[in-house]
């Protein structure tokens, strides 16, 4: 009863438009005082949930990001994309999916991805002859890369949460970003040819090497942050240092594209959202507290043993949950709500945490897809013009493309998930 008291008091509180933050910390408030805990340990709780040395690679990766955003970095990217790519049937489409393959390895999150990108490749989709709804949808489901593919923030979030190796997860998310590219290239491929998209242009080397050349000093960034991850040379959140250093000198000096307005500017939105990311995580911190205290996650774990189920059948349920509430919820309110209720059955069931994290990611991006609160979806709206319904009708088969890469992953984990922070000893 308490654990439904506190989840109806969550979803209403959200759905009657109270920030995430405060409707988390304003339950956790409520059952801890009837439960008769001393407001002090609730302060402390806060404090704690943000007093963590990886999470300062989130205000760090963020900043990279939205420099990397402000600098025109995409317009590069998209014309090496569109060097490699153009040639086949639908060609801008995949040029969409690949230059959000490649300012993943920047940006970390998905809504800097999808304005990057969508503000430059929707209107040259439209104006070739594309669809709307389908170019929205193809912006919309390709920016999920960007949490996928390392750098991730929220995968430094519940790495930091989950007590797991940052650098182990962003290698176990490499496979995974690749493959769901790969699905939305072919998917984008096949609904081209069937309504008879423009393909762009023959394939040249010589272009190639020209664009690849120009996009270079941009390319080099996740190779710096990645190698010195696996490579042991820097922690993820030294890399996440040295990611904005790398931002500023690419910007400002090889492209000089990056003026000193437009790095303000790149300062204070990373300031807010940073603000906005980490009083969530602190709530969450608080509520996942609550729910120890509570001994709620005890309440999920005994159902589950007595089903007797195995991990692919616990991981499907889990997904089905994930998936429904990312429809409803914010995808850090998501994970943080759920997460500490199932994290105790991962656990007893022998689940390797790095996939039960990898299954909680592609949730989460899935979950950014689908309304009535999906950001990707909402941001891709905005900046297409074209209503949400209408995006969610067209992103159809490319939300099946990310089901089947969530699939993959509950069902061979070995090799998807842990073959490559194996292979690197992480």
């Amino acid at each position: 009863m308490i654990l439904l008291v506190i989840l109806l008091a969550l979803l209403t509180l959200i759905g009657l438009a109270m920030p995430i933050a405060f409707a988390l910390t304003l339950v956790s408030i409520c059952v801890l005082a009837f439960s008769g805990v001393d407001m002090l340990i609730l302060a402390q709780r806060l404090y704690r949930g943000t007093e963590s040395f990886p999470l300062l690679a989130v205000p760090l990766f963020i900043l990279a990001g939205q420099i990397m955003n402000h600098s025109g970095i995409s317009t590069r990217l998209i014309d090496l994309a569109r060097s490699l790519v153009g040639a086949i049937r639908g060609g801008l489409a995949a040029v969409n999916i690949l230059t959000s393959m490649f300012f993943a390895g920047m940006s970390g999150t998905s809504m800097s991805d999808t304005a990057a990108v969508g503000g430059v490749m929707i209107p040259q989709m439209v104006k070739r002859g594309y669809s709307s709804p389908f170019t929205a949808a193809v912006t919309a489901s390709s920016s999920t890369i960007g949490i996928i593919i390392p750098p991730s923030v929220p995968m430094v979030l519940l790495s930091a949460y989950m007590g797991l190796s940052t650098g182990a997860l962003f290698a176990a998310g490499l496979i995974a970003g690749v493959l769901t590219a790969a699905g939305l290239i072919l998917m984008a491929w096949w609904i081209s040819v069937k309504r008879q998209y423009p393909i762009e242009a023959s394939f040249s080397l010589g272009e190639l090497g020209r664009t690849f050349l120009s996009a270079l000093p941009a390319l080099m960034m996740p190779v710096v942050i990645l190698g010195g991850i696996l490579g042991g040379i820097f922690t993820p959140t030294e890399a996440s240092a040295v990611a904005v250093a790398y931002g500023i000198v690419a910007g400002m000096l090889l492209y000089r594209s990056l003026s000193v307005r437009a790095l303000y500017r790149a300062l204070v939105e990373s300031a807010v959202l940073t603000g906005a990311v980490m009083f969530v995580t602190a709530a969450a911190h608080t509520l996942g507290y609550t729910f120890t205290y509570q001994s709620l996650g005890q309440l999920v774990l005994g159902p589950i043993a007595a089903l007797d189920m195995g991990p692919i059948g616990f991981l499907l349920i889990l997904s089905l949950v994930l998936i429904v509430a990312g429809t409803f919820l914010d995808g850090i309110a998501m994970m943080f709500i759920v997460v500490p209720l199932f994290l105790p059955s991962v656990q007893l069931l022998g689940i390797d945490p790095l996939q039960f994290a990898m299954v909680v990611i592609l949730c989460w991006g899935i979950g950014q897809q689908t309304p009535p609160v999906g950001a990707a979806l909402f941001i891709t709206s905005v900046i297409s013009r074209v209503d949400v319904i209408r995006i969610t009708y067209a992103n159809l088969p490319f939300i099946a493309v990310m089901l089947l890469v969530l699939m993959a992953v509950i069902v061979w984990p070995e090799g998807i998930v842990m073959s490559v922070p194996r292979w690197l000893g992480l």
